[in-house]
């Protein structure tokens, strides 16, 4: 059932790869947990494809050969390629295809050689990656090895938060707020929490105890993904308190200035941060930049387990816990921007051709969608009973001098009074789940 979820347009592309007459070489990539092997093993269950899983071990020809089965042997990799051209199998699948990499530097160039060859059949070898960074060097950056010769190139993304009702049919839609904050949208670490139990007893049992997986999970993930992680932890550390222009981070994570543009290139790649400009700024400048962590786990993680660490090595979770407890709802508000933003987009309540973000010096409004020469202005407010009257005041104020048609909306736990204005719109929980039709 996981699986499927919001995993149609992904099957569709393999199912039309798998169709077509010609050759395929295609890259699928996405962070860890995302659910992109669990995709794959069942589109090599549909159309019989073969599904290798590479690793770091110096006899990986063995491990792949005894996965090929029969009587197949690799001596070397001109015997596997030979293989890949030769065998019966249309469509052959190399998952976790980095660490092929690792092992022997020069394969994506064996690989470029032999596809001269495959090209001329109709073979699909579909590659699948999970080191963002190394993909993106090896296989999709310009100048890559496979730069143009790739048919297509495939991103699994996390699950939006419309989706993780399907993991928590019981929870309320706060709770399914609290959860996505929390969790974000990775298949793995959803599957964790307990939906018949309520999210601080699943963040006491499943982050903050320190036996759980997801304990020290995105330290393993960093070291994973990078041979000296120190750099990457201190700037995420600096992101998640507040220190977001990148001379506050330089000073932050006492890094010097020449240096930090590498290691935020590198975060961005991976997916763990992106950068945040005015939605009307048409050009990306230093000055107007912010950058923000765009995996909610690493960001609850940083926020409130990794300064806390020593304490639940103590055996004191349950103060950690508590700390999560009176944190939370400031931690929420800010990921409930984005699923606002979210909501925007899907229910389609404004023709919008961008949306992000607003700020001018000390004015800043949470998004801001923008279609020619008129614009919708909102406001999230992670709180119960809030005087809508008071905030759309508030928020009229700061964008006066805002060209255009302005229509306002506003978001919130639930309102103490909802009214109708023209140019004006309320959406509460309970709206936001009828119009998601959740």
């Amino acid at each position: 059932m996981i699986m499927v979820i919001d995993r149609e347009k992904e099957m569709e592309t393999l199912t039309e790869v798998a169709r077509s007459k010609k050759a395929e070489l295609v890259v699928v990539y996405g962070r860890r947990r995302v659910g992109k092997s669990t995709l794959l093993t069942e589109f090599a269950k549909r159309e019989g494809a073969l599904y290798l899983l590479a690793d770091v071990s110096e006899n990986v020809l063995e491990t792949l050969a005894q996965q090929a089965g029969g009587f197949v042997r690799f001596g070397n990799w001109e015997d596997f390629f030979t293989f890949l051209h030769t065998s019966p199998h249309r469509i052959i699948i190399i998952d976790e295809f980095q660490y092929l990499y690792a092992v022997n530097k020069a394969w994506p160039t064996i690989l470029q050689r032999w596809w001269e060859k495959l090209k001329e059949t109709d073979k699909k070898i579909i590659l699948c990656g999970s080191l963002v960074s190394t993909i993106t060097r090896i296989a999709s950056g310009y100048g890559s090895a496979l730069y143009g010769r790739k048919t297509r190139e495939m991103q699994i993304a996390p699950l939006p938060f419309r989706f993780i009702q399907k993991f928590f049919p019981k929870y309320t839609m706060a709770q399914l707020v609290e959860a996505y904050a929390i969790l974000g949208g990775v298949p793995r670490y959803l599957e964790e929490f307990d939906g018949s139990l309520g999210v601080q007893e699943n963040i006491r049992r499943h982050i903050t105890d320190k036996t759980s997986f997801l304990y020290n999970e995105p330290m393993n993930l960093l070291f994973e993904e990078f041979r000296s992680p120190a750099p990457y932890v201190s700037i995420l550390l600096a992101i998640t308190q507040g220190q977001v222009k990148f001379g506050e981070i330089a000073d932050a994570s006492m890094m010097e200035r020449h240096r930090l543009p590498k290691y935020l290139l590198v975060l961005e790649r991976a997916g763990i941060i992106e950068k945040d400009v005015p939605v009307t700024e048409r050009r990306l400048k230093v000055k107007n930049t912010r950058y923000r962590i765009r995996d909610n786990f690493y960001r609850f993680w940083f926020t409130f387990v990794f300064r806390q660490k020593s304490l639940i090595e103590q055996g004191m979770e349950d103060v950690v816990t508590g700390m999560v407890k009176e944190g939370l709802a400031a931690y929420v508000g800010r990921v409930f921007e984005d699923i606002c933003k979210e909501f925007i987009i899907d229910t389609r309540i404004f023709p919008l051709t961008a949306i992000g973000k607003w700020w001018l010096k000390d004015r800043e409004v949470d998004i801001m969608a923008v279609h020619k020469e008129r614009s919708l202005l909102c406001e999230c407010k992670w709180q119960d009973r809030v005087d809508a009257r008071e905030v759309l005041a508030s928020l009229k104020e700061k964008t006066v001098e805002l060209p255009g048609q302005k229509t306002y909306a506003l978001f919130a736990k639930s309102f103490r009074e909802k009214f109708r204005e023209p140019g004006v719109l309320l959406f509460d929980l309970t709206e936001m789940k009828k119009r998601w039709g959740l």
